[in-house]
Formats: structure tokens, C-alpha cells, sequence
């Protein structure tokens, strides 16, 4: 191109150490030539055409003659394309002062900016000259990078970690340290099981440390030696840019692999992804680098050196619950993580696990079908109960295996290693999948061997009622026969003595076979008793050397194949892993496998109610005894196992209630446990409505715990109905009516039911009755502190009394609690300190964990008495741990759609510890706070009035809480607040209160008037009863007509104490009406009648009546 001259300027030549630039004439027809190339001549340095220090050389000399130092230092950084392709062309480049000019000056240029201009990179003609050293750089058959990869930054830097510390020669074993240097080849293992994402985790480490920790990546498909065979030799071909030379063997082509990697002397990493053979290890990596040489592998395997010493193993387990969710927002879209479908993704991660493989199937069944979470839980759910997981269908693009076939997929493997494995992986699929234990496997094991043992006698035994069968058909036939020969020797006319002879002959043949086949029976076994019958207890379990030593197979061989995840003793096993096992048995094999898997269960399971030393070894089972007697309820099990499967549910339920509140699961327990007892035999009937009245009133006792007392109170009079003939279980049940009572403050039917039950206590001679009756006279006790004016010295005595009979830690902690209630209103506060310390300190040995409600109404008391004694921050943090245990206990009550982390439950003790959290925040000046919790209690009790039948508490709990409301307002000077809250008081005393005193006037007013029917009635009828004529019909007629009356006002009138009775005089009166011993039941059931009249203040006088002589 032609430029115009008064556009150039040049600098002057000078010497390199003068950078003064200085300009110099053009002359008209000066030449001057621009080296401009052409963009397709302009390429990127390869290794066919490296970049060449002669050229480098020509133009920076240029630049040093012409500019100076200043001027080689522009063009270097004002230079692009610079290549780690570099070749040292000169002339004996060994030897630079021969034939390079000024080569000290440019080379230090060059190793200034160096990361500029790859400098320790340019190698000498014969390094390049090296094919591997041409090609052994970049990434090899790499996975595509997951954009929706989420989390594993801890694994990831854990990973990096052993690296390192493999190459400086770390070990937790003690191995032979190395001193770090170059020509060190580290392997690093990531095991786990199918689907929980090694091959995931790893194709990110290698993006993230490509290029800058590694110059060279190779994956290679490590499933068989002819896979491995196959990337090798493709790798070559690739490196030499030729077609594979299949010419070669196997042999020379990774041999040929090997000294690449041995020689190469940029850092490498060589990934043996889904290693099944770890002797290929050694075949296949060099021994050497000439850098650094990594080795990563993932598997499912881990082999004898790793589990020796597991500084090389990273072993990976699910994601996190956050992680997982994240992983699903990715996946299927933000839109799935809005509202309510943000709790289905939480309840799907814990259905599937956590696991990255399923997660991610389900996030491309919600892309491609269009469905949000909570629809596809939905799905999920229905699948699962059909027996057909969604799971089972669906495949990723880069993973061509379902989440079944990927967890069976070791199976095989384990049945060659060992038979006895694979079974009791079989077995535990049934199970629950955490807290396995080498004694659970043993325990298996042994209940296998004894119902196959069991089985092969019946086996035997119907063999040999068949051959019994024989013998005797034998011996008719004999009979027969000798009959026949009689009948044809006299038809035939034979000598009589010859035909006789004959037939006794035969007689006698069919007669001793006869004997012998009835000695031979006699040792046959009988029936196999029932399971019934059996009382086998894990303390009393012995175990047989075979037991011992294939649990310990069984459980290394299952940590082996990365199926048993093990921490702290305790193994788990996914439960999609278990989801899979069972989807592939049959229903014979189902049956089979359940039935063992609950005898194991009921050989080791030791929980008492009243032993809390059996609490802590029943604590875990009981994930897996609620597993296995859920499976049960899906299957025909054995009539002998139901009452026995029934027991061992109402146990669970009874465990989870009282160690852990797990109430939701307590109450779903116990209604499993009526529902076995529903299909179990009828010829055991007293057994199993004994049963059915212990579940009823376990039932109900979990109603109480969470405010349900109508529940509760059914349930009791059901559990009374069904018992009959247990005398301790009829002190229980009204044991719990009083405390009903108690709770609806009906302080004197709750005293009746409380004396009856402890009047039947005392009358029995159990160790544990009288135990238990220390319980009763703690409630008494309550009551005396309940009522007004309390009667505190009655109330001590009663609790001296219970603590001189209390037998277990939580009777005695639960009576201290309550000497603590009696000593701070005689003002002993000190006193009441040390008791409360003291059921706390029994309390926290009996539970273990501070997430239980009695330690909640512990802390509350201590709050309550530090704000007696005006200690605001003692008693502010006892009730903010009041409150976090009982957010934790009653989060079942939680609304739905709300997040568990910032609702509140709805439950009214949730509300008592909300609202004096508001009056110390209040009392501490932190007003904020203090609305905070006055305004999550009003909300609670809002919705409370909604549901609750206990509607004068819960009225006058929101007038105080509407008080303190605008007392806070008023105290935060906001006046519009202070209005509103005043306004709402207003309205709710006027309005709702007015409602409420109308509904209260109307059910006094029905009660009234069944009171005072029932005076008729009682009049009517101790008349009749004391009448000396027994003819007169006038008399009967009017008592009939009375009695009708008060069973249809009994009608009207909700149930309650008053209603029980009249239903109850109306029963007995109608019972001996008309019999001629009338007199002594009826007058005895008017006496009751008058209890219980007196008891609600209505006076009853029989003076009129005393003159009648009986």
C-alpha cells in the first residue's frame, strides 16, 4: 500500500543505552516497505509450526538498534500470540554467545515477562523434535461439564488435599515418607455407591484445575481391560494424528502410553473412571513422571489397601438436604422453588435420599413433562405405592442406566464373593436405612438359620406323615387281601387249615407293619410351636461361631462395594438401593424376607416402658422395627406373628411418644397396632380386646400430649369398654381421665377419677402398681395446688408420699417439679431452685437430649421463678429454650405452607411461653422483641379459637394477650397501634365475649335442667325402691315416664361427668326395674347419682326419706 511520507516517523540509530528518540528526513522516491500479512496467512503457533527464536531474535536486535531496551520492552507487551509451542531454532542453541547477537539482553526480556511470552516453555530443537513433546498437552475425552453442578466444595478441596499430601509423603499409617520432587506418580480413589455422583464430582475437578495445576487430562473408561485397551490405543492414534495402528498389541500400545507419560515433563492427571479391577492399576500407569503424575479413579469397589489405610480414599456420600435442593432448582427450574412446592422438594429429597442420580431424573421428568414439584411428588408417591417407580423409567443423556439398575447393577459381584452378603442385603431392604449394626446382621442371621431350620422340619415332618399314610394304606390293602384269599380258598374248596393259615399270615404282615410305622411316627417332631408361645430376648441370644463370622464378611464385603456406608460403628444403606431390591422379589419372597426380618426384631427388641435401661438399646431399633411392621400391613403375614407384630407396633408408638414426642409417628404406630389387632385370630379374643384396650389408651394419652381432649377422652371410654380383666390397666385409664379433667379444670370429677384409681392401686400387690400410684397421688397433689385458695400443705404431703413410692427417674423428676410449684408459693425460692435443678439433672439422664417436653416445662418454671426474682436475662433465655424445644416437639403443628423455620406452631403451649417471652422483652425495654412474640402468640390464639372447644381459656388468654399488646405499643409511642389493640380488646369483650357468655348461659341453662331432672328421677326412684308394696304399678309408671325425660335432656347436654352419671342411673335402673332384688342396686346407684350432683354444687337432702325403714 502506499502511505504518505509526513506520516512516518523514525527513530535515529543510537546507542542501546540512549532511549532519546530522534527524527530523521525522508527524501522523495525513498522506498519505504510495511511487512503487513494476510489474515488467512495469520495463524495461532502450533506444534507443526512453532513459534522460532531466530525470528524472535531478528526483530527484537531490530528493536534494540533502533529504540533501545524501552523500545524490545514495548514490542513484547504490545505483541500478541505469543505460544508455548516455542522453538529454540538457532544455530547450536546450547551455545548462544556463537551465534546470537546480544542473546543475554533478549533472553532477559524474554524471562522478564515470561508469563507473557511462555519463555520457560521454548525448548531446544531436539525436546521439540519429540512427537510426545509436540502433543501430550490439552484434555482427552473429558465428560462434558454439568452446568448444574452444585456443591462438593468441601469434597473438591478434600480431594486437592490428598494430593498433596500424598505427595509429601503423608500417611495416616506411618508409610514411607518421600521427599517432594518431581517423577512422583499419586493415586487418589473416589469410591461410592451407584448414582451418588463420583463421575460428576470428578469430570470438576479436572475442569477446575485444567490448565493451571495440569498441563495434560486423560479419562479413560476403566470398566475392563479391553475398554482401557480401546482409550489407549485412540489416545495414541490422537497424539500422532494418524489412524489407530491396529497392528499393534495390546502390549506395545501401553507400554508406548506409559513412556509418554513417564517423559513428559508437563504435570499430567489420568482418570480410570468406574474401576472394576484394581490390579489394572498397575499395568496401566507409568511408574514415573517426568513433572508430576496424578491418578484419579472412581469406583464402586474399594480394594484391601484402601480399606487398610485410607489416606488415597475419598469416600463420597449424598448430597446435603440444601444441596440437594439446589441441585433441583438447577434442574428443573426456579419456578419449582416458589411456595409450596419448595416443602414437596424438601419431602422428595428425603424420599429419594438426597441422591445426585434419582434428583437428577426427576428434574428432567419435570422439565419434559411439564410439571412443577408438588405434582411430581404427587406422582412419585402414587408410583410408590403402585409398586412402580417413576425412577425405573427415566435415563439421563450422559448416563445410560435408571436408578434401579444402577444401584443393583454390584449385585452379581457380591453373590460370587459371598451368597450369605448378598442375602442379608435382601433382608436389611426391609429394614430401616441407618443405625445398622454388626449385632442387627447377627441377629438376622440367626433368625434366617432358625426359620429355615424350622421350615426343613416341616419339610420332614409332612415327608414322613405322607410315608405314615402309606404304612396304613398298606395295611388296609394287607387286610383286604388276606379277606380276598379267604374268599377265594373257600370258593375254590381248599382245605380250611390252608386258607386260614393264609390270612393270618397276611393279618399278621399288615399288623406289624402297622407297629413299626407307629414306632417309627412316634419320633416324628410335632406342630412347630407358635411365635406366640416363644420368649426370646437379645440378652439371652447366643450366637453361633458361623453368625459371628458372616456378619463380619457381610459387613466388610458391603463397605467394600461402597453399599454400607459406615460412621461411628453404624452403617446405612441408600433407600432407593433399598426401594430396588425389593421391586425385584417375588410375593413368596417378600413374605419370606419379612417374616424373618420380624423375628429378628422380636429377639432383640427389650423395650419396657417402665425400664428406662432397655429405652437406650430399643432406641435403635425403632427405625427399623416401624419399617418392618409397615411392610407387614401390605402382606398376608403368619396369624401366630399378628398379635405379636400388633405388640411390637404399640411399642414403637409408646417409644417414640415418651423418649423422643415424636407424636405424629406415635399416634400412626399405635393406630398400625388396632389395625393388626382387627385381622388377628378370633380364637384368642380376651387377648386381643386386651390389647385393643391398651393401644386405646396409649392412643389417647398422645391425644393429651397435643390438646386433643375430646380425642382423648373417646379413646378412653373405649380402652374401659374393651378391658375386662385387667385390673391395672382400668387404674391407667382412669388414672388418665383425671388428668383429662385436670386439664379442663374440673378439679372435682378429676379428684373422683383420681381415687378410683389409686383406690384400685393400692389394692394390688405389684411393685409397679405401687409404683405407679406415686404418679396418682402427683396429680392429686396438682389439684390441691390448682384450687383456689390452693391447699399447699396437703398438696407437700401427697408429694412426700409419691417420692417415698416412685420406682423410675421420670416419676421422681416429675414430682420434684411440682414440690418446686408448691415451695415458690410459700415463698421458698431458694428451695425451689434446688428442686428444680434436680429434675432437670433427672430429666437430662433419662432422655439424654434436651428436645423433650418435660425439660421444656422445667425451663419454664425456672424462667418463671427468675422472673419472680426480677433476673430478666436468666429468665428471658430459660423461656427461649423453653420455646425452642417445644417449636421442635409440636412442629407437626406447624401451618401448612409455612416454612418450619419462621412458623410457630399452633399450640397453646407454644402460646404461654410466646407470651411471657413478650412481658420480659417488655420488662427489659426491648420493644421490639417483646411485639415480636405478643403478636406470634395473638396469631396462634386466633387460630386456636377457631378449632378448640376450650374456648373460656383460650377467650381470656387473647383478652391478657390484647392488654399487653397495647401495653408494648404504648410503650414504643405508637399511638395507631395502641388504638388498634384497644379497639380489638373492645370488641372482642363486647362482641365475641357476649357471644361466648350467651353459648356458656345456654349450656348452663341444658345442664340446669338435666340437674334438675335428675333430682326427679333420683326422688322418683329411691321411692320406688323403698315402697314396701311391690305391686304398685302407679309408682313404676312414673318413674318410666321420669326416666325417658332424663335420657332425652341427657341428649341435649354435651357429654361430660354429669351426663356419664345419668346414663349410667338410667342404665342400672332399667336393669332392675322389674327383678325382685331391686332394692339394694337401685339405692346404690342413687347414692352415685347424689356424688356426682353434690360434686356440682347441688344439694341433695335425704332426710325426708331416712324414717323409711329398709
Amino acid at each position: 500500500m502506499r502511505v504518505p511520507i509526513e506520516y512516518l516517523e523514525f527513530p535515529s540509530p543510537h546507542d542501546s543505552s540512549n532511549t532519546t528518540n530522534a527524527t530523521f528526513p525522508l527524501y522523495s522516491g525513498t522506498n519505504v516497505w510495511l511487512y503487513v500479512p494476510l489474515p488467512s496467512q495469520t495463524m495461532i503457533a502450533d506444534e507443526n509450526h512453532p513459534l522460532l527464536q531466530s525470528y524472535v531474535d531478528t526483530v527484537l536486535q531490530g528493536c534494540l538498534e533502533w529504540g533501545g531496551e524501552a523500545m524490545a520492552e514495548q514490542f513484547i507487551i504490545s505483541t500478541e500470540g505469543w505460544s508455548t509451542y516455542y522453538l529454540n531454532d538457532t544455530p547450536s542453541s546450547r551455545r548462544p554467545w556463537l551465534f546470537r547477537k546480544q542473546y543475554a539482553t533478549i533472553d532477559a526480556l524474554l524471562s522478564k515477562y515470561s508469563e507473557l511470552t511462555n519463555y520457560g516453555d521454548r525448548r531446544h530443537p531436539e525436546e521439540f523434535a519429540s512427537a510426545f513433546n509436540q502433543r501430550m498437552r490439552g484434555t482427552w475425552s473429558i465428560p462434558r461439564r454439568n452446568p448444574n453442578f452444585t456443591g462438593r466444595d468441601c469434597e473438591l478441596e478434600e480431594l486437592q488435599a490428598k494430593f498433596t499430601s500424598q505427595e509429601m509423603g503423608s500417611s495416616s499409617l506411618g508409610r514411607r515418607r518421600q521427599q517432594h520432587s518431581s517423577g512422583v506418580v499419586v493415586k487418589v480413589e473416589v469410591t461410592g455407591m451407584g448414582g451418588v455422583g463420583k463421575t460428576q464430582l470428578v469430570t470438576e475437578f479436572c475442569y477446575r484445575h485444567f490448565p493451571q495445576d495440569y498441563g495434560l487430562v486423560v479419562w479413560v473408561n476403566a470398566e475392563t481391560v479391553d475398554t482401557l485397551i480401546t482409550d489407549y490405543r485412540q489416545l495414541l492414534s490422537d497424539l500422532a494424528n494418524v489412524e489407530p495402528d491396529m497392528d499393534k498389541s495390546s502390549t506395545e500400545i501401553v507400554d508406548e502410553v506409559r513412556t509418554r507419560l513417564f517423559r513428559s515433563n508437563v504435570p499430567w492427571l489420568l482418570v480410570f473412571d468406574n474401576i472394576e479391577d484394581h490390579s489394572l492399576l498397575e499395568r496401566f500407569v507409568p511408574r514415573g513422571a517426568g513433572s508430576k503424575g496424578h491418578v484419579l479413579v472412581t469406583t464402586r469397589h474399594v480394594d484391601a489397601e484402601s480399606r487398610v489405610d485410607s489416606s488415597g480414599t475419598l469416600s463420597l456420600g449424598c448430597l446435603h438436604t440444601m444441596e440437594a435442593i439446589e441441585l433441583l432448582r438447577r434442574s428443573a427450574g426456579s419456578h419449582n422453588m416458589a411456595g409450596s412446592n419448595l416443602d414437596a422438594a424438601r419431602v422428595l429429597c428425603e424420599k429419594l435420599g438426597n441422591l445426585p442420580l434419582a434428583l437428577s431424573m426427576a428434574a428432567t421428568y419435570m422439565r419434559q413433562c411439564e410439571v412443577e414439584c408438588c405434582e411430581y411428588l404427587d406422582r412419585y408417591t402414587a408410583s410408590e405405592m403402585s409398586g412402580e417407580t417413576l425412577l425405573r423409567r427415566g435415563k439421563l443423556p450422559d448416563y445410560s442406566l435408571t436408578v434401579a439398575s444402577s444401584l443393583s447393577l454390584i449385585l452379581p459381584k457380591i453373590k460370587e464373593t459371598n451368597e450369605t452378603t448378598l442375602e442379608v442385603l435382601h433382608l436389611l431392604s426391609y429394614l430401616g436405612p441407618d443405625a445398622i449394626t454388626k449385632l442387627l446382621l447377627r441377629n438376622l442371621l440367626s433368625a434366617k438359620k432358625k426359620f429355615d431350620d424350622e421350615h426343613a422340619e416341616e419339610e420332614r415332618h409332612e415327608a414322613a406323615s405322607k410315608s405314615r399314610r402309606f404304612g396304613q394304606n398298606t395295611v388296609v390293602g394287607g387286610l383286604i387281601l388276606g379277606g380276598v384269599t379267604l374268599v377265594c380258598a373257600s370258593t375254590l374248596m381248599l382245605p380250611a387249615t390252608r386258607s386260614q393259615r393264609t390270612c393270618v399270615v397276611i393279618a399278621l404282615s399288615a399288623a406289624s407293619s402297622f407297629f413299626v410305622l407307629s414306632r417309627v411316627s412316634a419320633f416324628v417332631p410335632g406342630s412347630i410351636p407358635s411365635l406366640a408361645e416363644q420368649t426370646t430376648s437379645c440378652a439371652s441370644s447366643s450366637f453361633s461361631a458361623f453368625e459371628y463370622d458372616q456378619s463380619d464378611d457381610a459387613w466388610d464385603i458391603l463397605k467394600s462395594f461402597s453399599l454400607l456406608s459406615v460412621k461411628d460403628g453404624k452403617g446405612s444403606v441408600h433407600r432407593l438401593l433399598q426401594q430396588a431390591m425389593r421391586s425385584c422379589h417375588s410375593k413368596e419372597e417378600t413374605l419370606y424376607y419379612i417374616t424373618i426380618c420380624v423375628d429378628a426384631m422380636l429377639s432383640c427388641w427389650t423395650f419396657k416402658p417402665n425400664s428406662t435401661e432397655s429405652w437406650k438399646s430399643s432406641l435403635q431399633l425403632l427405625e427399623h422395627v416401624k419399617v418392618i411392621v409397615a411392610h407387614c400391613k401390605e402382606y398376608d403375614v403368619d396369624a401366630n406373628r399378628l398379635l405379636k407384630i400388633a405388640q411390637l407396633s404399640k411399642e414403637a408408638g409408646v417409644l417414640s411418644a415418651m423418649a423422643l414426642n415424636a407424636f405424629v409417628e406415635a399416634e400412626a404406630s399405635l393406630e398400625l397396632s388396632l389395625e393388626f389387632l382387627e385381622r388377628s385370630s378370633t380364637a384368642k379374643k380376651l387377648e386381643v380386646m386386651k390389647a385393643k384396650a391398651e393401644s386405646q389408651y396409649e392412643l389417647s394419652k398422645i391425644h393429651r400430649y397435643q390438646g386433643r381432649y375430646d380425642d382423648a377422652n373417646k379413646r378412653l371410654v373405649v380402652s374401659l369398654e374393651l378391658n375386662c380383666t385387667d385390673d391395672c390397666l382400668t387404674a391407667d385409664t382412669l388414672h388418665e381421665l383425671g388428668i383429662l379433667e385436670v386439664k379442663k379444670h374440673n378439679l372435682d370429677t378429676a379428684t373422683k377419677y383420681l381415687q378410683q384409681s389409686l383406690e384400685i392401686r393400692r389394692g394390688l400387690n405389684d411393685a409397679n402398681d405401687q409404683g405407679n400410684a406415686s404418679s396418682t397421688l402427683h396429680q392429686l397433689a396438682a389439684i390441691h395446688i390448682a384450687r383456689k385458695p390452693p391447699s399447699l400443705e396437703m398438696a407437700t404431703s401427697l408429694l412426700r408420699e409419691a417420692l417415698g413410692l416412685s420406682r423410675q427417674i421420670g416419676q421422681r423428676a416429675a414430682t420434684i417439679k411440682q414440690l418446686a410449684r408448691v415451695t415458690v408459693r410459700q415463698g421458698f425460692l431458694d428451695q425451689a431452685e434446688s428442686y428444680l435443678e434436680q429434675a432437670l439433672e433427672l430429666y437430662l439422664e433419662l432422655y439424654g437430649n434436651k428436645m423433650h417436653i418435660n425439660i421444656a416445662a422445667v425451663k419454664f418454671q425456672m424462667g418463671a421463678l427468675a422472673l419472680q426474682r426480677n433476673m430478666l436475662d436468666n429468665a428471658w433465655l430459660c423461656f427461649h429454650e423453653c420455646l425452642r424445644i417445644r417449636r421442635h416437639v409440636y412442629a407437626y403443628a406447624c401451618p401448612e405452607g409455612n416454612s418450619t423455620e419462621n412458623a410457630y406452631p399452633i399450640h397453646f403451649e407454644v402460646s404461654c411461653v410466646l407470651h411471657e417471652l413478650g412481658c420480659v422483652g417488655l420488662a427489659q425495654k426491648r420493644f421490639t422483641q417483646s411485639m415480636n412474640m405478643l403478636e406470634a402468640e395473638r396469631v396462634i390464639l386466633e387460630r386456636l379459637a377457631e378449632a378448640s372447644t376450650q374456648n373460656e381459656r383460650i377467650y381470656q388468654a387473647r383478652l391478657t394477650n390484647l392488654t399487653w399488646l397495647r401495653k408494648c405499643a404504648k410503650e414504643m409511642g405508637d399511638e395507631s397501634r395502641t388504638t388498634f389493640f384497644s379497639t380489638e380488646r373492645f370488641h372482642l369483650k363486647h362482641h365475641e365475649g357476649h357471644q361466648f357468655r350467651e353459648e356458656t348461659h345456654h349450656e348452663l341453662s341444658k345442664t340446669a335442667v338435666l340437674q334438675g331432672k335428675a333430682l326427679q328421677c333420683r326422688q322418683l326412684a329411691r321411692k320406688f325402691a323403698l315402697e314396701k308394696s311391690i305391686s304398685n304399678s302407679t309408682c313404676r309408671d312414673e318413674l318410666v315416664s321420669c326416666l325417658n325425660e332424663l335420657q332425652e335432656e341427657t341428649r341435649r347436654v354435651e357429654p361430660g361427668p354429669m351426663t356419664d352419671a345419668t346414663l349410667k342411673f338410667h342404665e342400672t335402673l332399667f336393669l332392675w326395674l322389674d327383678k325382685p332384688g331391686r332394692r339394694s342396686p337401685i339405692l346404690s346407684a342413687c347414692d352415685s347419682l347424689r356424688d356426682v350432683l353434690r360434686s356440682h354444687g347441688i344439694q341433695v337432702n335425704d332426710t325426708s326419706c331416712t324414717s323409711v325403714t329398709r
